[in-house]
């Protein structure tokens, strides 16, 4: 019995607070609290659109940080792949703060695809362990963040977010460039 009168009063608790905070409110207030609480579900969404790109930057950052051990001559590739590593390890934190300020909590570990493509990338170079394996494969995980990215844009975004999306398109078009170019000169 006494288990009920706490569940009972665990459930009806919040319930009367609610109530409470819109008491003495005017009907613009009254309205204001709605819409915010309407908004809720679309943050939630973007949360998760946000927090799987976060996902995917986790994955990219130890596929480029394990790519940089490939290469097999000093071309200059293994510094370029450490720099990509750190660069999109700070895009990550900037998708993981941008979570934080839409009240959300920022993933923090890789999706398993992301698992599987290192796995994958590990056990083709112990067949050809060149650089042409590594800019390969990172050149692969860029287009997947292409890619993913533009799916994320095509979502309801708010302004903030949309701008940030848009600012890592630029930056993961560019580093394909590099990449691609790179890819040419090996």
């Amino acid at each position: 019995m006494r288990l009920h009168i706490y569940a009972l009063t665990a459930i009806a608790a919040p319930l009367a607070l609610g109530a409470c905070a819109n008491a003495g409110l005017t009907n613009s207030e009254k309205a204001m609290a709605s819409e915010s609480t309407a908004e809720a579900p679309y943050l939630k969404t973007e949360v998760n659109e946000l927090n799987k790109l976060t996902s995917i930057y986790i994955d990219a950052a130890a596929l480029y940080k394990q790519a940089a051990d490939i290469p097999d001559k000093n071309n200059g590739l293994k510094e370029m792949l450490l720099e990509l590593h750190d660069y999109r390890n700070g895009e990550r934190e900037v998708i993981q703060d941008r979570v934080i300020a839409l009240g959300g909590d920022p993933a923090t570990i890789g999706e398993a695809l992301g698992t599987g493509h290192r796995t994958f990338t590990a056990l083709r170079t112990a067949v050809d362990n060149d650089s042409e394996v590594a800019i390969e494969e990172v050149l692969r995980g860029e287009e997947y963040i292409r890619d993913e990215l533009a799916k994320t844009a095509k979502t309801d975004l708010t302004p903030e977010s949309a701008a940030l999306i848009k600012k890592l398109q630029v930056s993961v078009n560019a580093e394909i460039k590099k990449l691609e170019a790179k890819d040419k000169a090996i």
